[in-house]
């Protein structure tokens, strides 16, 4: 019986070679490879000869006997229905999968994507499960590949790098990591997942210290479309190092991530609340710390305006060391009469359970909206007055939350954009600095679905022409940010999703990851065509 083909020849070939898979692959032969013997599986034996079918009953049956049921959690399960209820929005708890399967190794999920390529049994992956976007982490009526039990931690003995599988979220990674006084660069919420923020690129605390966390990873393992296991870095496959840096879930499943650590103890930081008489304050204090970040990158901030009743303002400040009085927050600080002041000494764990809070509304539906334009104080007044302006419209939905959050994409975040390679962001040090806008909804019922997405999408809009009327639109779109009505991949710019389109097409030749893994963000467009 004929083998695939090892991968000493697959990196020795790489170079002569326009696809990494080989024109003639076998699926029934990579499986075999994997242990897997279909002839011993009776649910896939008759589909050995078939191009296409519907056979997520007989992947589902099949990863149940190959793994057993404590990795596999089918519908008639109370454990399944946990699983469908620990994800974070509304739309994806209304997604029912076909089953869920926990692998717990890397060549568990090889042998899982074999399996849907055998079947045509449509996957997606969850790594957190914090994906406002439905279907971003879960699909309906196909194999939801939960990462729970891939739940590795390791830092190096020099504390400079670390290592951990998808399974976590940052909660966890930081916590594990906090008592050898060492952290990563990532989320800010505890309950994000590793995997989807970095991928789409991943704005931490430290960004302006040391990036994105796309930035600080220094190599993958990945499962590719093949089923093959390989590591990719920047100087092993770094054409695909290059496109994991920011391109989504379009080139196989990544099950661990080694990066650069960094030394982290105690630091300041927490929320404060205001009422709208501080607002000008707070935006020429946001704007200044915007344009004065290469002053001093240990400094974060998101300014946020909502509607609760009055008009509010949130401010989250945070200090890389345990330093209330930081030169380069002396403008915040001192604006008076807030509200509500939960800043203090706390640990980096202790900070993304405190904005955990704000952030969260598990359970409830879930919509996000993104834009980015040249950071302006004008501009970051006419968007909260925009956002003001409409949101009296929507107010009477149950259970709403609503909000505008401005950020700053610093130039000491894009120029260590550059280190190893780049990404595939398509931003350079030229843009900047760059607001970065995000409309967050919270809400219970499904009838107003559409006019609050239709809210935020107005305010979206009027803000970019307004941002357009003064020559500072930027066409990148965060896609961690970015609804189903938005294409973040067009935002990198037409070079840049020609290269991605074109390293997905060598790596991944049959679109496993565009047609069997349809959730997310593609390389051909916005999940949905149109507007809600």
């Amino acid at each position: 019986m004929k083998n695939i083909v090892p991968l000493a020849a697959l990196v020795a070939g790489a170079a002569s070679q326009s696809t990494f898979e080989p024109v003639d692959f076998n699926i029934t032969e990579a499986l075999l490879d994997n242990g897997v013997n279909l002839s011993a599986l009776p649910d896939l034996a008759p589909l050995v000869d078939r191009a296409s079918t519907s056979g997520c009953s007989a992947a589902c049956k099949s990863l149940n006997l190959i793994f057993g049921n404590s990795n596999l959690e089918v519908q008639s399960e109370t454990a399944f229905t946990s699983f469908i209820n620990s994800y974070w929005s509304g739309q994806q708890r209304d997604i029912t999968p076909q089953c869920v399967f926990k692998p717990t190794r890397a060549l568990d999920v090889s042998t899982a994507i074999l399996i849907s390529r055998l079947t045509q049994c449509p996957f997606a992956v969850k790594s957190g499960g914090h994906s406002a976007v439905p279907g971003g982490s879960n699909i309906y009526s196909g194999i939801t590949i939960s990462f729970e039990k891939l739940s590795k931690i390791s830092l190096a003995a020099d504390k400079k790098t670390a290592s951990f599988q998808p399974g976590h979220t940052w909660y966890d990674i930081y916590t594990a990591l906090e008592k050898d006084n060492a952290t990563v660069i990532g989320g800010r919420v505890a309950s994000v997942g590793v995997g989807g923020l970095t991928l789409g690129g991943g704005i931490s605390y430290f960004s302006s210290q040391y990036g994105l966390a796309c930035d600080n990873v220094l190599s993958y393992e990945v499962v590719t479309a093949s089923g093959i296991i390989i590591n990719v870095s920047q100087t092993s496959y770094p054409d695909l190092y290059w496109a994991l840096r920011g391109g989504g879930n379009n080139f196989g499943i990544v099950t661990q991530f080694n990066v650069q650590a960094v030394p982290q103890g105690q630091m300041w930081g927490g929320m404060r609340t205001y009422l709208e008489s501080s607002f000008p304050a707070l935006i020429e204090a946001y704007y200044n710390l915007g344009m004065n970040a290469k002053k001093d990158g240990k400094a974060h901030q998101i300014l946020s305006f909502a509607y609760s009743g009055v008009p509010v303002a949130q401010v989250e400040l945070e200090y890389s060391e345990p330093n209330p009085n930081a030169t380069i927050l002396a403008e915040y600080n001192a604006i008076s009469g807030a509200v509500a002041d939960q800043t203090g000494v706390k640990s980096l764990a202790e900070l993304t359970s405190a904005l955990e809070g704000p952030a969260s509304g598990a359970g409830l539906r879930q919509a996000f909206w993104t834009w980015t334009v040249k950071l302006d104080k004008d501009l970051a007044t006419s968007t909260k007055d925009i956002f003001f302006e409409e949101v009296t419209a929507i107010t009477d939905a149950a259970d709403l939350v609503a909000a505008v959050s401005l950020q700053v994409i610093t130039e000491p975040i894009l120029e260590k954009m550059n280190v190893r390679g780049g990404n595939a962001l398509g931003l350079s040090v030229a843009d900047g600095p760059l607001m970065n806008v995000l409309i967050a909804l919270k809400w219970s019922n499904t009838t107003d679905d559409s006019r609050l997405n239709q809210f935020a999408a107005k305010v979206k809009d009027r803000a970019v022409a307004a941002a357009k009327a003064k020559g500072k639109d930027v066409a990148y779109l965060y896609m961690n940010y970015a609804s189903p009505w938005q294409d973040p991949v067009a935002g990198y710019g037409a070079a840049n999703k020609a290269k991605l389109q074109k390293i997905s097409k060598k790596y991944d030749p049959t679109g496993v990851f565009e047609k069997l893994q349809p959730g997310y963000f593609k390389l051909g467009g916005a999940p949905k065509i149109g507007s809600p």
